[in-house]
């Protein structure tokens, strides 16, 4: 919840307003939403709660992108062509509006429409179940998290990164700023304490420069794309990956240009899904793959893993959805009913 007042504060021509929504509304919201000439929205995962006591007018909007701005526009202006904004805290304020373009390419956005901050959220500790089925696995090379957007794979990933720096050099490639949200050269969020951030780095870019100055063990990325290909070619130099990907679905991952790339390239051979909405925060899914095929046919190879990781897969075989927790016991392990992490509904 000091979160949300927290970004609340980010916004002083509605900071009084946004103070006086429900608790439970506070205590899970991921966004807040102001658009001119309607009134501000606060989003959870699963509902909108409308402020109703007015609209707002452009001059507040303004006001508040000044403010993101440290009042210099100018000084911002290559964030303002890129739409978004990384903010003290880690919050991230993305914007719509007017494109000026300038040979062929957007310079700024001028005459701001809307703004959609998105409240940050950390919860450490929810990839450590996740990672002991995954990378301390024999013949670990990558791993791909699925989902649809708002299903908590950047906030999966974070922990990814603040639990390996613990014990090897990790480079996350930080294109939109949202892993380990740089502001002033200091990221906002725990990255552990052997990770190094390049951030606002096209992926491509980063990717090389990563490989070539950094010495990374394990590159993370989020929101992987056309850049798959060089991606590949790091797994073949050594460097271990844990990505995510937009898929809502193993039916659309089968169909991802990119996907079908790195797991036929051997660059990840295990992709986990996560779910939304109501199961936000839970691992639907499990599979250690040797080819696109496996993913097709929802985890064919199941019969690969031991232990616990049979419990996650088992689970996705039956629609049951296994949330998980840095402090599961063994009993809930077993009862395959691992409990959410607190604020659950605060991850994105």
């Amino acid at each position: 919840m000091d979160k949300y007042y927290e970004a609340a504060a980010l916004l002083p021509p509605f900071e009084a307003m946004l103070r006086r929504v429900p608790g439970s509304v506070a205590a899970s919201a991921c966004e807040i939403r102001l658009r001119t000439g309607r009134p501000v929205t606060v989003e959870t995962p699963n509902e909108r709660y409308v402020c109703k006591d007015r609209n707002v007018t452009a001059e507040e909007l303004r006001a508040c992108v000044k403010y993101f701005c440290d009042y210099s526009l100018y000084s911002a202006e290559k964030e303002l062509a890129e739409g978004r904004i990384t903010l003290k805290g880690g919050h991230r304020a993305g914007f719509a509006g007017t494109a000026v373009m300038r040979g062929g390419e957007i310079t700024t956005v001028k005459d701001i429409s809307s703004v959609n901050l998105r409240i940050a959220a950390e919860h450490k500790g929810i990839a450590e179940k996740l990672m002991s089925m995954t990378v301390f696995e024999q013949g670990f090379s990558g791993l791909l998290i699925i989902g649809a957007p708002l299903s908590a794979k950047t906030t999966m990933l974070r922990d990814y990164a603040r639990l390996l720096s613990a014990f090897a050099r990790t480079c996350v490639i930080d294109e939109n700023g949202e892993i380990a949200a740089v502001y002033r050269g200091i990221p906002q969020n725990d990255v552990g304490l052997n990770c190094d951030v390049l951030d606002m780095f096209p992926k491509e870019e980063g990717i090389m420069r990563a490989v070539r100055l950094l010495s990374p063990e394990y590159i993370i990325c989020d929101e992987v794309g056309a850049e798959y290909g060089r991606l590949a070619d790091c797994a073949g130099k050594g460097v271990k990956l844990i990505l995510s990907a937009h898929c809502g679905s193993t039916e659309e991952a089968v169909s991802n240009t990119a996907v079908r790339a790195l797991v036929e390239s051997r660059s990840v051979n295990f992709i986990a899904q996560l779910g939304h909405g109501t199961q936000l925060g839970r691992v639907l899914g499990l599979w250690r793959v040797n080819g696109i095929e496996d993913i097709g046919g929802c985890g064919s190879r199941n019969d690969m893993y031991r232990g616990r990781s049979r419990i996650l897969a088992g689970a996705a075989q039956t629609g049951v959805a296994a949330s998980f927790s840095a402090r599961a016991d063994e009993r809930n392990v077993r009862e395959n009913t691992l409990p959410r992490c607190a604020a659950a509904g605060a991850y994105r």
